[in-house]
């Protein structure tokens, strides 16, 4: 099912990729067609402004009114159509309708001759811009008679400020259909590029994918491991702490028996003070760690070592509560153990504490120990690494799974050693 599931994602990466690769290639077409187009389309309206210019009004606005041929206009106008290769070199007249007629024209043939006032092909939209006085250019026209091409139009204005019609020009646009076709063809090795580079970002998000997988189920694997190590310590100390009860009833129930109730009375106050001990020197919010501590705390009573905790009510709220399992356990196991087996001076005794410096909050760790120099240098150093002389492969792992936990907040461990105190100090 997992395997199907992740054909069909790379099926649809594919299908999605294959869409916008084609629409970027269908764009690109479009855009390279429509600015060359604009591109040649400016260029003869800087021509036909220069025609408009050196046009002879006078003679223009006399043809105007005659309508009759004026040859010299005519001439002027094919001097200028065999220079620039232009399909046609021709007059506008505007008048109230949309539709632009054509006054006199340079032709290539004379079978292309365009009668006086015969209707243009120019559209309606650029028929009112030139009516406003201003410059137009169309898109391709597509004509049965003239064939593929594009015009462009600027006013004729006389010194005086009036119009007097459009001075146009017909461009051959046959070959503007293939530009973009020829730019698609030169970029076919980018847009292969192209391709390759995107299916290689799918794959590379599909190893990352699997591998950030992968790298969760052993985060939880390891979670999993010491919530079910310190489960069974949880659960062994409430078997325990059974067994005693049972123990402390009886004792009770015999001082009883015999009506001795001074010391029934004295020995209830002890119970209740060994039940308070914890529960007076912690103020801590998260619950998960809060019965972490209570079990080691409870292991450390069955072993006769005390162990204290000065802590702040939510200096374990700012880290998630397994990260913080990896961390204290191991501690604390460690520090236990290493405080079983010390032989020394100092007291059997813990203390645990954590404190707030700005944004970050220290977790300290103290107990007695004797360490040779190597275990000191080696400590955080050595993955699997213990002083321990018969380990198991969960506790050999646990100073290098606080190293990691500690590593992915991006704090800090310091380890200190004087006068027969281990202090672990983390940073986060």
């Amino acid at each position: 099912m997992n395997s199907r599931r992740q054909f069909l994602f790379l099926v649809t990466s594919f299908i999605i990729l294959s869409v916008l690769t084609c629409s970027k290639l269908v764009l690109t077409y479009y855009s390279t067609g429509k600015a060359t187009q604009t591109t040649l389309a400016k260029q003869y309206i800087t021509i036909a402004k220069d025609i408009s210019d050196g046009l002879d009004k006078n003679a223009y606005e006399q043809f105007l009114q005659t309508k009759q041929p004026d040859s010299s206009i005519t001439q002027y106008l094919e001097e200028y159509r065999s220079r620039i290769n232009a399909l046609y070199v021709y007059t506008l007249l505007l008048d109230d309708t949309n539709v632009a007629k054509v006054m006199l024209a340079a032709v290539p043939t004379a079978s292309d001759f365009l009668p006086i006032g015969s209707p243009c092909t120019v559209p309606p939209k650029q028929v009112n811009q030139a009516k406003d006085g201003l410059v137009y250019y169309t898109d391709i026209i597509k004509d049965e008679t003239h064939g593929v091409y594009l015009s462009v139009g600027v006013p004729i204005v006389t010194e005086s400020g009036k119009l007097l019609g459009v001075m146009a020009i017909d461009i051959d646009a046959s070959q503007l259909e293939s530009i973009g076709q020829e730019v698609i063809d030169s970029n076919k090795v980018i847009f292969t590029i192209d391709i390759l580079f995107a299916v290689i970002l799918l794959l590379a998000f599909f190893v990352l994918r699997k591998w950030h997988k992968t790298r969760l189920k052993q985060d939880l694997y390891e979670s999993e491991q010491i919530y079910i190590s310190e489960m069974g310590k949880v659960i062994n100390s409430i078997k325990s702490s059974r067994h005693d009860r049972m123990n402390h009833l009886q004792v009770l129930h015999g001082l009883l028996t015999l009506k001795k109730y001074d010391r029934a009375t004295d020995y209830l106050k002890q119970l209740a003070a060994d039940s308070r001990a914890l529960d007076l020197s912690m103020k801590i919010n998260n619950p998960v760690i809060l019965i972490l501590f209570q079990s080691k705390w409870e292991l450390a009573q069955s072993k006769g070592i005390e162990m204290q905790f000065e802590t702040d009510t939510d200096e374990f709220s700012k880290i998630e509560s397994m990260d913080l399992v990896k961390i204290f356990s191991n501690l604390l196991d460690n520090a236990i153990e290493a405080t079983e087996v010390y032989e020394g001076k100092l007291a059997r005794q813990i203390l645990v504490t954590s404190r707030s410096k700005g944004s970050k909050t220290i977790y300290t760790v103290e107990n007695p120990a004797i360490l040779n120099p190597k275990d000191q240098k080696q400590l955080f150093q050595t993955d699997g690494y213990t002083t321990k002389a018969n380990p198991n492969k969960l506790r050999g792992n646990g100073l290098s799974i606080i190293a990691k936990t500690v590593q992915k907040y991006h704090g800090d461990i310091r380890l200190r050693y004087e006068n027969e105190t281990v202090i672990i100090q983390i940073t986060l």
